[in-house]
């Protein structure tokens, strides 16, 4: 009876046990369902999704970067991303072929290629980038070889492409790895140009195999928008080519940099500085670069990590936009600043006159001399021409600090441009100022403004008044180069009145020798500073310099305005009207053609183009050239020309002489070209045509032969066929600011 009446006990605790087991079963089991579909249902369906599904983004296409005239400055190119799914790696030699195959066509290493290939659990692992043309051949026949289709894949990407390099490079900017801008209109219109990635979602198993029921999502990506820019391509080249060779002319520690600008709207159609880098390879050192990276790294007591965060900010100073991140005492060409303030407000008339003397102008006891040999008795005209301090100190001691501070404001100095130039740094400048600080501000001597700043003030007395909005987005265009959206900059406010920058205008039209363009008047002003917020030369024990000019053409209406500054010259050389004045020279002999301006000047020194005469009679060419004015040599004894020198298109002086060379006769490298440098015009004319060379004289001003030869196009001793042109640059001996 005890053994009966134990068992069952033992039986009913068994089946407490197990209802109770089955009841908490049940109820982890009910937790778990609420879990899953009550209380976090989202997530455990996209955990889910995860687990069934492949997600593959669809790059989108960035959009195309064009100057005015439809030039593509940055494209995007379609390249491939190479990757492996290690978890479809079968087994140890597979990933072996993989890694060797890969290793070969692509050059990756191999222990980078391993790493990757041990991530069993996933399906996307990167080997390599920007992947195309024989690289992408190679690794498709690799796979189809060696039946990888599941274990290396390439996916359709872009890559952006500079055509053009290194044209406007610190403008335009770049991308990174990821196809995002990093500097320049690459980032400031990033969101614009990116466009928006779409994604592909395929339903798998395991096995990398399509799942029974269907599960496909498709979402298609949007191209970026495609930009023009205000920039001309033609215009760029031309002021980068002789930007390049002032570099190089004067060795400047800050480089060189210009600006082009188009008065009448803000538009700009130039911008450039030097040294400059490849914008396909953004992250290499241009040479200037470079050297200051080997001299540093040759100190074999930095470290690899400092000699690495040292080519970085060389980088990044190698990025910069001059133009706008750094701030430059204006100058002399401030000084136009300072008159047009004084006559509008009336303070100041064109019948002034001041007597500039050796004693200088005191203010509040300190003293003031002229940068060159005292002018004497002069009038404002005078003064502002020939940029003397002692006068336009009087001119702003006449007009107050009160005055001048507001004109000063009126010209846009106490802001920024509004421009879209990435980097744009406000201006250092007195809020207030005293009477010596007035004095030094009425040189340009005492407040930091940036290029842009300067030339957008400036700007306003070329235009009549107006201050203008520098930008460089013209607005989207379509691939046919219709404008879909037009960027509106019309917004203007009046600085001066039209009276007084007329007058300023008219005041420094021809004013400096060194900026002459045969055919053109033109209005300059130059500028010499010192930089006096830094150590001085340990050479000379004098402050570094700053050259810098600002143009307007043509005089009589300007359209166009340039501004080129010079940092630091290394030479003896310093002046503004010897070295920034003459590239602008060059800039716009080329430049104003170009943009189909109109030569104005009737006293310009007559040249003429030459036409193709190939294929006419000797007879024919000969009359026809001798009527223009031209001197002609006839080769051989042929009856029909079959070359010429110079060539058709080519631009000769009046009074230059052409070779005609018939049946029998060839061109030969017979002239050695002479020295022309220190010589006059008139004695470069006459050796030319004692060597039977042709001559095309640049900077010269008007009817003023009181010049020499500084720069000739090709290297003395040089042997060419006769009638060949040799471009000759003149100077004028201007050491003024």
């Amino acid at each position: 009876m005890t053994n009966t009446k134990t068992t069952n006990k033992h039986i009913l605790n068994r089946s407490r046990a197990a209802v109770i087991t089955v009841l908490l079963l049940l109820g982890f089991l009910v937790y778990r369902l609420a879990d899953l579909q009550l209380i976090h249902p989202d997530e455990n369906r996209n955990n889910a999704i995860l687990q069934y599904t492949n997600e593959v983004t669809i790059n989108a296409k960035r959009g195309t970067i064009y100057d005015r005239t439809m030039q593509k400055l940055a494209v995007s190119t379609t390249v491939q991303t190479v990757f492996i799914s290690p978890s479809d790696i079968k087994d140890d030699a597979q990933a072996e072929l993989i890694i060797n195959g890969l290793n070969e066509i692509l050059g990756v290493e191999k222990d980078y290629i391993r790493e990757r290939a041990e991530k069993k659990n996933s399906r996307y692992q990167i080997i390599k980038k920007n992947v195309e043309g024989e690289e992408e051949a190679a690794v498709r026949r690799f796979i189809e070889e060696n039946d990888l289709a599941m274990q290396v894949c390439l996916e359709e990407s872009s890559k952006r492409y500079y055509p053009f390099g290194t044209l406007a490079s610190q403008v335009i900017g770049s991308v990174g790895g990821d196809n995002t801008g990093l500097n320049g209109i690459e980032l400031t219109y990033n969101e614009l140009l990116a466009g928006v990635n779409g994604r592909a979602i395929k339903g798998q198993d395991a096995h990398g195999d399509e799942l029974p029921f269907k599960y496909e999502s498709y979402i298609d990506s949007i191209d970026g928008t495609n930009i023009m820019l205000t920039l001309d391509y033609t215009v760029q080249s031309v002021l980068e080519k002789y930007l390049k060779q002032a570099y190089e002319d004067n060795l400047p520690n800050g480089g060189v940099r210009g600006i082009i600008m188009d008065v009448t709207n803000g538009e700009i159609l130039a911008m450039a500085n030097y040294p400059d880098y490849d914008l396909n390879n953004a992250t290499q050192l241009s040479e200037p670069f470079q050297k200051l990276y080997d001299a540093y790294a040759a100190d074999t007591s930095k470290t690899d990590e400092e000699k690495e965060a040292y080519r970085w900010d060389l980088i990044y100073e190698m990025w910069k936009n001059k133009t706008v991140t750094e701030l430059y005492y204006p100058g002399s060409t401030f000084k136009m600043v300072t008159a047009a303030a004084a006559l509008d407000e009336g303070t100041s008339t064109l019948n002034d006159t001041f007597n500039c003397t050796s004693a200088g102008v005191d203010v509040a006891g300190q003293i003031y001399h002229c940068h060159s040999t005292p002018h004497g008795h002069i009038d404002f005209s005078e003064a502002l021409v020939k940029s003397c301090n002692p006068a336009l100190i009087t001119v702003g001691q006449s007009l107050g600090a009160e005055a001048f501070l507001r004109y000063f404001d009126s010209f846009g100095y106490t802001e920024t441009t509004g421009s879209d130039v990435l980097g744009e740094r406000d201006g250092i400048y007195h809020e207030s100022l005293t009477l010596v600080d007035l004095a030094t501000a009425s040189f340009g001597q005492n407040m930091k403004i940036s290029m842009l700043q300067n030339i957008r003030a400036l700007s306003a007395i070329a235009n009549g008044g107006y201050l203008v909005t520098p930008h460089l987005l013209k607005g989207y265009t379509d691939e046919y180069g219709n404008l879909t959206y037009v960027t509106d900059y019309s917004e203007t406010r009046q600085a001066i009145s039209t009276e007084t920058a007329d007058q300023i205008c008219k005041i420094l039209t021809n004013s400096t020798k060194n900026v002459s363009v045969n055919g053109y008047n033109i209005i300059s002003k130059t500028g010499t500073t010192q930089k006096i917020d830094q150590p001085k030369r340990e050479d000379t024990g004098n402050y570094w310099m700053i050259s810098s000019c600002i143009s307007f053409a043509p005089a009589e209406d300007p359209k166009i305005a340039i501004l080129v500054v010079i940092d630091e010259p290394t030479g003896e050389k310093f002046f503004g009207s010897l070295l920034a004045a003459p590239v602008i020279t060059n800039v716009l002999t080329e430049v104003l053609p170009y943009l189909g301006i109109e030569p104005t000047d009737d006293s310009a020194i007559q040249t003429l183009t030459v036409s193709d005469y190939r294929g006419s009679s000797v007879d024919t060419a000969k009359q026809a050239l001798e009527q223009l004015g031209l001197k002609v040599i006839v080769r051989g004894d042929g009856a029909a020309v079959t070359d010429q020198m110079p060539r058709s298109g080519s631009v000769i002086t009046e009074g230059g002489r052409v070779v005609l060379y018939t049946d029998g006769a060839e061109a030969e490298a017979t002239v050695s070209v002479p020295n022309f440098s220190g010589m006059t015009p008139q004695q470069v004319l006459s050796t030319a045509s004692t060597y039977g060379l042709n001559v095309e004289l640049k900077g010269i001003h008007k009817d003023d032969y009181s010049c020499y030869v500084s720069t000739q196009s090709i290297d003395p001793g040089t042997m060419v066929t006769t009638g060949t042109i040799v471009t000759i640059q003149f100077i004028y001996n201007e050491s003024i600011e």
